[in-house]
């Protein structure tokens, strides 16, 4: 794999992750405080619609901002999209722990 494709890869991994984190915390806040959903309505016309908004803006931002900070190796690859993949699924994990514990009427 070339030098550009390995920076390219690592930054877009990069971005997953902070992007996953940030809409898991986004979502369970936006449940938890009425004043962000109420915002996000009003700035984007459906909260949702502002979260996916907000999550594309990350993802480029932070993909942008990894990749210029230069080349990596293509032998750490492995271990950064499994990073990538951890913290999807505990961000997944994160948002169907709130609603299941919403449901069960824990919280």
């Amino acid at each position: 794999m070339t030098s550009s494709l390995s920076s390219w890869v690592r930054s877009v991994a990069i971005a997953a992750m902070v992007t996953s984190v940030m809409l898991a915390v986004l979502i369970v806040s936006a449940e938890e405080i009425p004043a962000l959903k109420d915002w996000l309505k009003a700035t984007f016309t459906h909260h949702w619609l502002g979260k996916g908004a907000l999550a594309i803006a990350v993802f480029i931002i932070v993909t942008i901002a990894a990749r210029l900070q230069g080349k990596t190796d293509a032998s750490k690859l492995a271990g950064i999209i499994f990073a990538e993949a951890v913290v999807a699924a505990l961000s997944c994990a994160a948002i169907a722990g709130y609603f299941l514990l919403h449901l069960l009427k824990f919280v």
